[in-house]
């Protein structure tokens, strides 16, 4: 592998070669299953971890409707179907607060869904305080993964 060394700008995009090929510079790609940019933002790869959890939350709507489950258990099994979907991949992601604002809705749209309620504006913060309280909530698991 070839990379030549550069005085110019760091606006231009290397050019660096394999066995005399170039490589193609993009401005993203899927790696491991998350998705890295070039500007080095997570934004992109957390919309799309949100999405593949509301898909999870879509699938296991039987679950959540379903009045014979207790709720203790629909906590369980959003815990451990839903949240490692949203949360693959966190302990590498740069967090911003927009990005923790969009997390912050999808787990409130989440317990809101499995608690089957509708809600206003105002009692959201309480709502999502009463189910975090009990089971934990997505700021926990991104930590306790970062110190690991």
């Amino acid at each position: 592998m070839h990379i030549p060394a550069s005085k110019e700008s760091s606006n231009v995009e290397p050019d660096i070669k394999i066995d005399r090929t170039s490589l193609e510079n993009v401005d993203n790609f899927k790696y491991l299953g998350s998705i890295k940019t070039s500007d080095g933002t997570c934004t992109k790869d957390i919309n799309t971890r949100i999405a593949m959890a509301k898909q999870g939350m879509v699938s296991l709507n039987n679950i959540w409707k379903d009045k014979s489950i207790p709720k203790p258990l629909k906590f369980k099994l959003l815990k451990t179907l839903v949240w490692p979907r949203m949360l693959y991949g966190c302990e590498t992601w740069t967090m911003r607060k927009a990005d923790e604002l969009k997390l912050e809705a999808a787990e409130i749209r989440f317990f809101r869904r499995l608690l089957r309620l509708r809600v206003s504006w105002k009692d959201r913060r309480t709502i999502l305080w009463k189910c975090v309280s009990r089971n934990g909530d997505w700021k926990d698991t991104t930590s306790k993964r970062k110190k690991a």
